[in-house]
């Protein structure tokens, strides 16, 4: 737990409190950065998951990564506002591009087609596994 300013009145709060116990300004979105969740495929469908490496990785538009590690993880990392970015499956599978949000989960879906690389599209989802 952490203090910070509310945004109102100016007292002393914790990070955790939904309002302020002071004037009773909302406290709980007042910060705009927040974590982002992305439930990472546990395998590639088809024939071309046997030839994608299980690394996985998130970057941003600026060639930071945000993320890395294995396919089937839950990535984490933070961020202050709506940013674009591109996660990497490995060799046969098309970078996945889209702009998430901070305090929001997301997961990883295949599409389904005839295609010579594996194809997924972000989808934000209320729940990821043990939440």
């Amino acid at each position: 737990m952490a203090l910070i300013q509310c945004p109102e009145c100016g007292k002393e709060v914790s990070d955790k409190a939904s309002s302020c116990p002071n004037c009773g300004c909302p406290i709980a979105d007042a910060s705009p950065s927040g974590l982002v969740r992305i439930k990472m495929p546990t395998f590639i469908e088809g024939i071309v998951g046997a030839f994608s490496s299980r690394n996985a990785t998130i970057s941003d538009d600026y060639g930071n990564t945000l993320w890395s590690g294995e396919h089937g993880e839950n990535a984490s990392f933070t961020i202050d506002k709506p940013t674009s970015i591109i996660i990497n499956l490995g060799g046969w599978a098309n970078p996945v591009k889209g702009t998430v949000e901070p305090k929001k989960k997301y997961s990883l879906i295949q599409d389904m087609g005839i295609h010579w690389l594996a194809t997924f599209r972000i989808t934000e989802v209320d729940v990821i596994d043990a939440d």
